[in-house]
């Protein structure tokens, strides 16, 4: 266990050096170099775009998932874990995880949130009670 954690501060401390020197680079040297290995510089930076835009589609797709069912979460309390990144119902506590690959599980998906007033008006309104 203590050389998985110490294995996964090593890789995350290189990543953040990999993502400092990234922002070190001038758009120029960028360019030159996209040219040099022969690539199409729209296609690439489309390609990036997309790989960025993941994340937060599927965040997007977890949050609207939860409000559906009237959970609520901090969205300043999303957890990054080893593989995913994990949250809690503010009302209830059942928990919510998802990738970036775009796998969405967690209890909170399972049905309505059973501490929330709003589902409650919901289902009032749609039974017409």
């Amino acid at each position: 266990m203590t050389d998985n954690k110490s294995y996964d501060e090593q890789l995350k401390r290189i990543m953040n050096h990999l993502a400092d020197s990234v922002l070190e680079v001038s758009d120029e040297e960028i360019l030159a170099e996209t040219l040099g290995n022969g690539a199409d510089p729209q296609e690439e930076a489309e390609r990036t775009r997309t790989v960025l835009r993941r994340p937060s589609r599927v965040l997007e797709s977890a949050n609207k998932s939860l409000r559906s069912l009237g959970h609520t979460v901090n969205p300043k309390s999303w957890k990054h874990r080893q593989r995913n990144y994990h949250n809690n119902c503010r009302d209830c506590g059942l928990s919510v995880s998802f990738t970036v690959a775009g796998l969405i599980w967690g209890d909170a998906l399972r049905g309505p949130c059973p501490k929330s007033d709003w589902y409650t008006v919901r289902e009032k309104e749609s039974t017409g009670q």
